[in-house]
């Protein structure tokens, strides 16, 4: 197969490639989507572990899940196949990732010991799993392309598919576990796990199949001396963009973490319908899937910036609005989580968008290009905020007395009302502290693309390591 193709940095990606990249992540949200919001859930009510132990035991996963995932991409960075550097990954590690999905949700006949060391072990496995995939896939939109318009519109691709990814999995998940399991949890969700792994496989096939790398870029930047991980990192570090997304995004990912895992024992517990979740959680990934081509639109006509800090204004007034909520009917709070979706779709839409812009500020400005583990380390800030906010979330329902299948005292309805609002209003508040501190606009942006270009000159392949600094 021959994967080269034009620069794209000489011109726009046609927009079927773009969206070919986009819907990978639909594949990705099948896996993503059932763990992020029904793992803790099985964990607590299925399996019937200790709130504290199930969040312990996501907390483990994540931060390891968090650690590999810069590693992963030092690694993938330095790959050199006929295919390029990233999609190899995307080819064989699919079927892996399938399996450890069925594994983390089949339940072994053993005692609560064993159950728990098994239960850690295959989250440990499957997360080790993702990273191997999702890092080369995310870093893809920074290799094949330079166009921080284009950028946004993959980002929105991406996004549209991952939130489909997500509303299909919130919507059927609960459906699929009483169909298969006819009263059976535990059955129900081991073949449900089945049908989402089978499923994503077709997809990341494609998602090879027609997704290509610059292969003239990869593999003469071979022949140049790479950074070493010390002084990536340390590029890293003095890159002011790149930290500001970076404290933002964990801030916005502990919220929506908080948020979303609390939902559901809300719905079952405060309003008697756990059933109803899975359709507050479909709106809420509906929701943001139709409006991200929507702020991406806008976002070609002001700064990603604000569009960013819209979003988790919305989300905020909107935490604080379900807090103060005085009719908790199954309609009135779903329709507020579904307003909700306004904000989501802002922010997932946003920080995916100004990342690839943060890699050419800090090649700007230290003349490092870091790539692969600038995108390892924002999956590390996403994956080892979502374990935190898991284990948080497990101390504090044991704190607050939660007790899982019983009739739960009004103090510790009133707690899972604030930790599912008020918390993530705070992580929200935050990061849009954290976002004032931004430096970059689309006009600097495009300026600095300009100036590196001009700096690689007619010789030297644009996008490589150069000494010095650069003044606009």
């Amino acid at each position: 197969m021959n994967s080269q193709v034009p620069s794209a940095t000489a011109g726009d990606l046609p927009r079927w490639r773009q969206a070919a990249y986009g819907f990978g992540d639909f594949g990705f949200n099948l896996h993503w989507s059932i763990t992020s919001l029904f793992l803790l859930y099985y964990y607590t009510d299925v399996l019937a572990l200790p709130a504290t132990t199930a969040g312990l035991i996501f907390m483990i996963a994540m931060v390891w899940d968090g650690i590999t995932d810069p590693i992963m991409g030092y690694i993938a960075e330095r790959t050199r196949t006929r295919w390029g550097s990233y999609r190899p990954y995307l080819l064989f590690g699919g079927p892996v990732l399938a399996v450890t999905l069925v594994l983390m949700f089949y339940r072994p006949e053993a005692g609560e010991t064993a159950l728990i060391v098994y239960a850690a072990a295959t989250h440990v496995l499957f997360r080790t799993a993702y990273t191997v995939m999702s890092i080369p896939y995310s870093s893809l939109s920074a290799r094949i392309t330079r166009s921080a318009r284009v950028r946004n519109s993959l980002s929105a691709w991406r996004m549209v598919s991952a939130s489909f990814g997500g509303f299909f999995v919130a919507l059927t998940t609960l459906k699929l576990v009483e169909f298969f399991g006819q009263g059976d949890a535990v059955t129900g969700f081991f073949w449900t796990a089945i049908c989402f792994a089978a499923l994503s496989l077709p997809v990341f096939l494609m998602l090879f199949l027609t997704t290509h790398e610059d292969t003239i870029d990869t593999m003469s930047s071979s022949s140049h001396a790479a950074p070493g991980i010390a002084s990536s990192l340390g590029a890293l570090i003095r890159n002011r963009a790149f930290v500001v997304v970076f404290i933002a995004t964990s801030l916005l990912f502990m919220g929506g973490v908080m948020s979303s895992k609390t939902l559901i024992y809300y719905y079952k517990y405060t309003l008697g319908d756990g059933a109803a979740s899975g359709m507050a959680l479909a709106l809420m990934t509906g929701g943001a899937a139709a409006l991200i081509p929507v702020w991406a639109w806008v976002a070609t006509r002001i700064e990603k910036r604000t569009v960013w800090l819209s979003g988790l204004s919305i989300s905020m007034v909107v935490a604080i609005m379900n807090f103060l909520n005085p009719f908790e009917t199954v309609l009135v709070v779903t329709t507020i989580f579904a307003v909700g979706a306004i904000g989501t779709a802002a922010s997932y839409l946003s920080f995916w968008s100004m990342l690839p812009d943060t890699v050419e500020y800090g090649e700007w400005q230290n003349g490092v290009r870091v790539e692969s583990l600038a995108f390892g380390l924002m999956s590390f800030a996403q994956k080892v905020s979502f374990g935190l906010a898991a284990a948080l979330l497990g101390w504090l329902l044991e704190w607050v007395g939660y007790t899982a299948n019983a009739q739960q005292a009004p103090a510790t309805l009133d707690a899972i009302k604030v930790i599912m609002t008020l918390v993530p209003a705070g992580f929200l508040a935050g990061a849009i502290i954290t976002l004032r501190l931004y430096p970059l606009t689309g006009e600097k942006h495009r300026a600095m693309v300009a100036d590196i270009s001009a700096r690689a000159g007619p010789n030297q392949l644009p996008g490589r390591e150069e000494s010095g600094k650069a003044t606009l």
